[in-house]
């Protein structure tokens, strides 16, 4: 279950990098949650971050204005994380030292089903400057499919950079 949790922003981008892998050791560190206020209701399983949030474990960065963390069943490991912010902001560094970004108004990420999605205005970048573009990006982990969408008024844009020009950054 750790090692899901670890690739949980990494893998992402194994569209544009097949040999990319989240840093090996983020699922060994603690999660550290920084914020202005922390509301817990035990009766729902629900811990709620506000202001300012910023999210840490080994390398993986997260921040946000506001961070939900739900366990529906009260089960450890059965976590859903919703992250919320104009937009939430994350970064994850990869086994190979490079770096991913990531950016959407609304994050979500559901543990027991290693499914990542982001939604309104979601952007994915590679350092080196591979990106996808689109109003949802979803990504199914244990099964490495990601699929972008747009919507009424946009288009999924995809950009891939020469090897070259990678290799310069």
């Amino acid at each position: 279950m750790k090692q899901k949790r670890t690739k949980f922003f990494a893998i992402l981008l194994m569209l544009v990098s097949s040999n990319a892998l989240a840093l090996s050791t983020d699922a060994e560190q603690p999660i550290y949650i920084d914020s202005d206020s922390q509301n817990l209701d035990m009766t729902t399983n629900t811990v709620i971050f506000t202001g300012n949030v910023y999210l840490r474990q080994g390398s993986i960065r997260l921040n946000a204005d506001k961070v939900v963390v739900t366990r529906p069943s009260g089960e450890e490991g059965a976590e859903i994380i919703d992250a919320y912010g104009k937009p939430a902001t994350f970064e994850q560094t990869m086994d190979d030292g490079k770096k991913i970004n990531g950016e959407a108004f609304d994050l979500r990420y559901e543990t027991v089903k290693s499914f990542l999605t982001m939604t309104n205005k979601a952007v994915l970048t590679q350092e080196g400057g591979n990106q996808v573009e689109g109003q949802k990006i979803t990504y199914n982990i244990d099964k490495q499919l990601l699929v972008a969408e747009s919507d009424e008024s946009s288009r999924v844009t995809t950009v891939l950079q020469p090897q070259t020009k990678q290799d310069k950054k």
